[in-house]
């Protein structure tokens, strides 16, 4: 009994301490709500009786954020001439004020009656598909007050399309209109029915269809179902609080009047906006240079974690891709401020403060020299337009294209980077607002036979034909085959060699190597490269380069095609015609075969046995900081090559000799030039893309042959003998080393001919 008593009194001072504890915490929980109420009982007395509601009135509002532009940097020729530079312009961007339906469309109509008043277009993309009749046009749409009829302007597989698109007004096909529903939201026909479509039901412009009064003219209407068309084609931007391009180019003084009345005109903001222009200068160098274009979607996948927006602009081809990295610069950012006064329907939003100041893109200069590219490009141009229509070998020439690449032969800087047909990238900026603009793009994107916008100097490759003889004699040399004091061969006129006769166009008798590259006697350089060997001579391209990728720093290089006998087996299925042969070895000795190289690989050669080392070709000089200092400087990559100075003067010296020898164009040119030349011209037989055959005029050449500085190759497809466009490389030569020509143009060619 007392254990229990125990226990029971045990219990009851547990009881007594529970409800202790229960009563100081109900008590301390009191006390805390009774603080809450009193300062919320202040707080409320405060708002609603204190006597400072008069000076600052009750305000909402939020906060949102716009990037600001930076401009692209300038792109320069080697000299500091400008090719490529970025303009500010003031766009004008709205964003949503959160209006209703009725509001908004008095407030697009007030935007488009200050817009009108300054002569200032806005953006309307509803015209490229719904109009009036051309004859309407020129109608002020906001000062009319007759009724218009309206046209569409695209076919009507396009405009079923377009009416049916669910992201834009999501009509139904009239054959799928099973409901009286969608009966009324059937694809219209008619453009009429259409415009009262928008006017009544979609847009709900005019709210009263059945009374027939009306709140606004036709003029006025179509105005802002141009506005709406707009603000439906970017509804996502526009409901998230996204900026939305109104205008670019806006002149300054409607700039100012936005930013002075923003509480107008809310949801309007001013921004400094940079557009691409291309120079005068830029015409000659679109392939190098390139152009810009809007980001496309495989483009912002790859670069939206950079950065990028769906709306930016991104170089596409040549030094404006190549050094995209450095050029763009860095956005800034600015808040945008919303906010409703006392009382007030409509927000005023205007900007806040500048979060992040934008960075201008960083100067790239290339190693292009504008005074020769210009020479390059005219020069070029006039050769193929004087080789169009003659005759050479009884064929008609066509002449339809070719290339010019100028290098600095000791550090491999392009000097010139001449292609026809040529393009100007202003085109691809301009082609928005200018419509022969587009029509060019348009056709040069199409265009598969021409190929105008292929930078043929890296991209396209030629057969070199004799060009290539100087590979063949330096690899000889090299091998032994020859040497610089007994290299004398006997040329018949014709030889059997490895099991078939060949002919020389000439009998020669006698020969030694230097006068073997003057004449270009195929015979003498059949018989050193048997004696070399196919793999020796291969080797040899393989060293100076050909049929490798040059390493450009820009893209659209191609490697081309080096003759050997792995080439031979990876070309040919059947086993019986993968076996090397004699004459595969003669016919590669004389730039035919399995050679194919661009003409900035046969430039890149010639710097090589010139020099002694083989240049790695670039276009970028090098990239400038906004504050002058050389971020990147010019990359000059060299690789020593190893041959024996007497071989390569025994080379040269048969080089030189070619502009001397005035039996021929490239003598009469050269051969009282100021500065000692060392040229090789070529005759490649080739197939077109209808596979007639044809030759490619070939011309290579490098001076002082002594000290060589400027190294050039150009090829024109369908064209007669090299020596016949030695005229480029000779006017080029006398602009670089300043001097005056003396000798006049070729003419026709049907002329020089028969003289």
């Amino acid at each position: 009994m007392a254990d229990k008593a125990s226990i029971q009194k045990a219990g009851k001072l547990k009881d007594r301490e529970f409800f202790s504890g229960s009563r100081r915490f109900a008590l301390l929980a009191g006390l805390i709500s009774m603080i809450l109420l009193v300062v919320l009982f202040r707080t409320g007395s405060l708002q609603l009786f204190g006597d400072h509601d008069v000076a600052i009135p009750e305000t909402v509002g939020r906060m949102s954020e716009i990037k600001l532009d930076a401009p692209r940097g300038d792109i320069v020729d080697r000299n500091g001439v400008p090719l490529a530079v970025s303009d500010a312009v003031n766009r004008v961007e709205m964003v949503s004020a959160r209006m209703t339906n009725e509001q908004l469309n008095r407030y697009l109509l007030d935007i488009a009656r200050l817009f009108d008043e300054y002569g200032c277009p806005f953006n309307s993309p509803l015209l490229k598909w719904f109009d009036v009749p051309s004859e309407y046009r020129s109608l002020k749409l906001l000062e009319t007050s007759e009724s218009l009829p309206f046209v569409f302007r695209q076919s009507y597989d396009e405009i079923f399309l377009w009416q049916t698109d669910r992201d834009l007004f999501n009509l139904t096909d009239p054959e799928k209109a099973t409901t009286e529903r969608l009966r009324r939201r059937m694809v219209r026909e008619d453009p009429d029915d259409f415009f009262d479509y928008l006017l009544y039901d979609f847009f709900v412009i005019e709210p009263d269809r059945s009374s027939g009064s009306r709140l606004y003219t036709d003029g006025e209407a179509f105005t802002i179902m141009q506005l709406r068309y707009l603000l439906l084609e970017n509804n996502w931007l526009f409901v998230s609080g996204q900026p939305l391009v109104l205008a670019d180019e806006v002149p300054e003084s409607l700039s100012a009047r936005l930013v002075e009345q923003n509480y107008r005109f809310p949801g309007l903001v001013v921004t400094r906006h940079y557009k691409r222009r291309y120079t005068d200068d830029a015409r000659y160098v679109g392939h190098a240079l390139g152009y810009v274009g809007l980001i496309s979607s495989n483009e912002y996948n790859r670069l939206k974690n950079d950065g990028y927006g769906i709306n930016d602009v991104v170089g596409k081809t040549g030094v404006e891709q190549a050094a995209e990295r450095y050029l763009r610069g860095e956005s800034g950012r600015m808040t945008l401020n919303s906010w409703y006064g006392e009382g007030a329907s409509d927000p005023v939003t205007y900007p806040g403060d500048i979060g992040v100041l934008p960075m201008g893109g960083h100067e790239v200069k290339m190693t292009l020299d504008m005074d020769l590219q210009k020479v390059a490009v005219e020069e070029l141009e006039i050769k193929i337009m004087e080789y169009r229509g003659s005759r050479h070998r009884e064929r008609i020439l066509e002449a339809p294209g070719g290339c010019v690449i100028v290098l600095d032969a000791k550090t491999g800087a392009v000097l010139a980077n001449a292609n026809y047909p040529n393009f100007d990238p202003a085109d691809f900026v301009t082609q928005d607002v200018n419509p022969d603009a587009a029509a060019r793009v348009s056709a040069m994107l199409r265009d598969v036979e021409t190929r105008p916008l292929l930078n043929r100097g890296i991209a396209e490759t030629y057969t070199p034909g004799s060009t290539f003889k100087p590979i063949t004699g330096i690899a000889a040399l090299e091998a032994g085959a020859i040497s610089p004091f007994n290299n004398v061969l006997t040329c018949h006129g014709a030889q059997e060699i490895g099991g078939f006769l060949w002919r020389c166009y000439a009998y020669h008798g006698e020969i030694d190597f230097s006068r073997a590259v003057v004449t270009s006697c195929n015979l003498y350089f059949f018989q050193i490269a048997v004696e070399t060997g196919i793999d020796k001579i291969s080797e040899m391209g393989k060293r100076l380069g050909l049929g490798e990728m040059p390493g450009l720093d820009i893209g659209g290089e191609v490697a081309g095609v080096r003759p050997s006998r792995e080439v031979k087996k990876q070309l040919n299925a059947r086993p019986e015609d993968q076996t090397w042969f004699i004459a595969d070895t003669c016919q590669t000795s004389i730039g035919q075969f399995y050679n194919s190289y661009s003409m900035i690989q046969m430039a890149r050669a010639v710097a090589g046995y010139a020099t002694n080392e083989l240049p790695t070709p670039h276009f970028i000089k090098e990239i400038v900081a906004q504050d002058g200092s050389v971020l990147i400087p010019e990359r000059i990559e060299n690789t020593p090559l190893g041959l024996s100075p007497q071989n390569m003067a025994a080379l040269k010296e048969g080089m030189v000799a070619l502009s001397k020898e005035r039996t021929n164009r490239t003598g009469v040119l050269f051969h009282d030039f100021p500065i000692r030349v060392a040229c090789k011209t070529g005759t490649a037989e080739a197939y077109n893309e209808k596979m007639e055959p044809i030759s490619n005029s070939v011309f290579v050449c490098y001076a002082p042959a002594d000290d060589p500085e400027i190294v050039i190759a150009h090829a024109i497809s369908d064209g007669p003998f090299g020596e016949y466009s030695a005229d480029i490389s000779y006017r080029i030569m006398c602009e670089y080393f300043g001097v005056e020509p003396t000798h006049a143009r070729m003419g026709n060619y049907d002329e020089y001919r028969g003289r």
